[in-house]
């Protein structure tokens, strides 16, 4: 499983993105708030994997590369290892 952001000209990223109140995008900042620390527990996958998208939903797509990289940095323990070294088999 790889949680990598969508091209920002894809036409599917594009639909998918709410409207924000205001039409501007959510900073890396607040938007990485909503994703919490994550440390492999199966019964929280799910939750993360929905915080994630939905802080993506709400980015500006010129920053998905930056939020990309702090989302992998709330990743921790045994999984964290697993995907530095691109072994996701585990």
């Amino acid at each position: 499983m790889s949680v990598e952001p969508t091209s920002s000209n894809s036409p599917i990223a594009e639909s998918r993105r709410p409207p924000t109140m205001n039409g501007d995008f959510i900073s890396v900042g607040e938007t990485l708030k909503l994703v919490p620390y994550f440390k492999g527990n199966k019964q929280e996958v799910v939750a993360f994997i929905g915080n994630v998208d939905t802080a993506f939903d709400f980015i500006n797509p010129v920053q998905e590369d930056v939020l990309y990289k702090f989302v992998l940095t709330r990743i921790g323990g045994e999984l964290r290892t697993a995907i530095s070294h691109r072994n996701l088999d585990k």
